[in-house]
């Protein structure tokens, strides 16, 4: 029997993920990457003349959001003495085509895909580049290249004028090059707080601008010594009531206030993307970094100047950098695949359909069966397990191990809830389009794969110990490991080492 041929696109982290499982269930994987090493976001890659625009954004100093223990792949654990908050050199320690574009991926008449590629090859003997244009014909794609690839830059007044340098945070690096300089940061999420608080250490001066009037609640990474997402677990998210007001006692317990004209409301700590940041208020202490409010227009003149919304205005601004997200796109594929056509986008505002995808359990376009996006999401919380997660679906999906999905009209419908959904929980933004959460979505694609931890099923096959660890442990993904087809005889004591249990 033929293997069916799947095209992955892109070998970061949701693609290396995605041809190990096409490996484990026997499929036939070929894996694009347009570059010559894996890891894709998490390679730090200086910027040169011979790269002006690396695909990741990486800077030197950057550290992930999430504690190794839950962003760790299921069946290949992150090893229990590292850090808990790991360096990007940390996270990215043959199937894969290097050095090869995807330019087009066409959908055919009989069902299958068409991608057409070009690998870039040594420069010959002339010295000249030669391009070798290829179309290779699948069964399924997969695309696992990401959204952090085109920098999404805001309008304001005069930027075309303006005298300073002007810079996306996408090309942020070191923060040598800025030393005794004046700096403007917009943007307030993980990436704009963090270059800001970095560069205060070396500016003369940081400004930090405010897009939507104050600033948003700002966790610390650890509370009481242990990483801030270790609080949860699987009892406290289903079984006890999230308090917005204790969580706010508890950051400013840790943290201290946020400055009063800049105070987020209560209500408004859920209804965010969260921005991690420890030291964020011990700089706003110093005063070498400044929260100002929206930029109302850059001055064209030689002093540099930029106008506020509050009518205050500062000068001699050396560099702006925007630290305002991406845009999702896929140029290699028709934009009605990622959001549903004119008709869906027209159902709702411009800043949301900027980003809007229409994807079933945000990974299956209705119309096109064949085809899945991995890793195209917001988790609140570690996106490795989720991404993981996603390619056991699909391969069980192309192999006939759980049910085909629903009929287009069905799907379209679960959609429709679920952005009705994202749109009562979060402030409307482009960023908060494929929010998902951490625990839940991976509970729900697990119980339609067979390996989701029933509790009752833990307890006759490991007993009570592991039980109390699966109900009030640590929130692993090894948990997923434990029952199922795939399951990994090495869950249950990975899963003890990571609570700190000894297994002997």
């Amino acid at each position: 029997m033929v293997k069916p041929r799947v095209a992955i696109i892109g070998a970061g982290s949701s693609g290396l993920a995605a041809l190990k499982q096409c490996l484990d269930d026997d499929l036939d994987p070929i894996c694009f990457e347009q570059t010559s090493y894996v890891g894709g976001l998490w390679n730090f890659v200086d910027i040169d003349d011979k790269n002006k625009d690396p695909h990741s954004s990486a800077y030197k100093s950057l550290v992930i959001n999430t504690s190794k223990e839950l962003m760790t792949f299921s069946d290949f654990p992150i090893p229990a003495e590292w850090p808990p908050y790991l360096h990007n050199s940390l996270v990215t320690k043959q199937y894969i085509k290097f050095h090869t574009t995807v330019v087009r991926v066409s959908y055919l008449p009989d069902h299958r895909w068409k991608v057409k590629y070009i690998t870039c090859v040594d420069k010959d003997q002339t010295g000249e580049n030669q391009n070798s244009e290829h179309e290779e014909i699948f069964d399924f794609v997969m695309v696992c290249n990401g959204h952090h690839r085109k920098h999404r830059w805001p309008k304001y007044k005069g930027m075309d004028e303006f005298k300073g340098e002007q810079t996306h945070s996408h090309f942020y690096r070191r923060s040598a090059s800025f030393e005794n300089k004046r700096i403007v940061v917009v943007g307030v999420g993980n990436s704009g707080v963090d270059i800001a608080v970095e560069l205060s250490h070396v500016a003369s001066q940081v400004y930090l601008c405010v897009r939507r009037g104050t600033l948003p609640w700002i966790f610390p990474r650890l509370i009481g010594g242990k990483p801030i997402d270790h609080l949860a677990n699987r009892f406290s998210t289903y079984f006890l009531p999230r308090s917005p007001s204790a969580y706010a006692k508890l950051i400013v317990k840790t943290l201290g206030p946020h400055p009063p004209s800049f105070q987020p409301t209560t209500t408004s700590i859920f209804s965010s993307h969260p921005t991690l940041k420890t030291d964020f208020f011990e700089r706003l202490s110093t005063g070498t970094i400044i929260v100002t409010k929206n930029i109302l227009e850059l001055m064209p003149d030689e002093t540099k100047s930029i106008k506020f919304i509050d009518g205050s205005t500062v000068e001699n601004i050396d560099v702006i950098i925007y630290a305002t997200g991406y845009n999702i796109d896929f140029p290699f594929l028709d934009r009605d695949i990622i959001n549903g056509g004119s008709e869906i986008e027209q159902e709702f505002e411009d800043e949301y359909k900027e980003n809007l995808t229409w994807m079933y359990k945000m990974m299956f376009p209705p119309n096109y069966r064949n085809i899945a996006f991995i890793g195209l999401i917001q988790p609140l919380g570690a996106i490795f397990p989720i991404t993981e997660m996603q390619t056991r679906y699909v391969t069980s999906l192309i192999k006939g191990f759980i049910n085909p999905l629903p009929s287009p009209q069905d799907m379209n419908i679960a959609i429709r809830n679920y952005h009705n959904k994202l749109r009562r929980r979060y402030y409307l933004s482009a960023r908060h389009t494929i929010q998902v959460d951490y625990l839940s979505y991976l509970d729900e694609l697990s119980q339609k794969l067979g390996c989701y931890p029933y509790p009752l099923e833990i307890l006759k096959k490991f007993g009570f110990d592991i039980w109390k660890l699966n109900m009030f442990g640590l929130r692993t993904p090894i948990q997923y490991r434990l029952l199922g087809r795939q399951c990994w005889e090495g869950a249950k004591d990975a899963i003890m080492i990571y609570n700190k249990v000894n297994p002997n």
